[in-house]
């Protein structure tokens, strides 16, 4: 990624804003800000995309909740997604709920309790 931002010619100054001649000069970084960095991991939830596009942990995660009698909170997932039930990894798994349920894989009617999202047939209610 450093690579990418390199200036083209090494050595050459790119500290001024202008040239010896008074015009301006592009900097070897110009639009570098706005390159993205990120991925989107958790796609948002579509009509006919299954777990299987999530990452694995997320996957496990929506497999536990969707195998639940009923609304479950954080720290039962833990366990069964093969973490030990700490503060840390209840947190994490707190975390990819709320971002599941964000992008439209889970609901959260009550605080805290995750389920399955209740399909309407098209995007989710919670779809950006």
């Amino acid at each position: 990624m450093l690579a990418e931002m390199t200036p083209q010619k090494p050595g050459a100054a790119v500290d001024t804003d202008r040239s010896s001649a008074g015009e301006p000069v592009a900097s070897a970084y110009a639009g570098a800000e706005r390159q993205v960095v990120g991925v989107l991991t958790v796609p948002n939830w579509q009509p006919g995309m299954g777990a299987e596009v999530l990452p694995w942990v997320y996957r496990d995660i929506v497999e536990v909740v969707a195998d639940a009698p009923g609304p479950v909170r954080a720290k039962q997932i833990v366990p069964r997604i093969g973490l030990p039930a700490g503060t840390g990894k209840i947190e994490g798994a707190r975390a990819k709920l709320k971002r599941l349920v964000d992008r439209g894989w889970l609901d959260e009617d009550t605080p805290g309790m995750f389920a399955p999202a209740r399909r309407r047939g098209g995007p989710s209610l919670n779809f950006r």
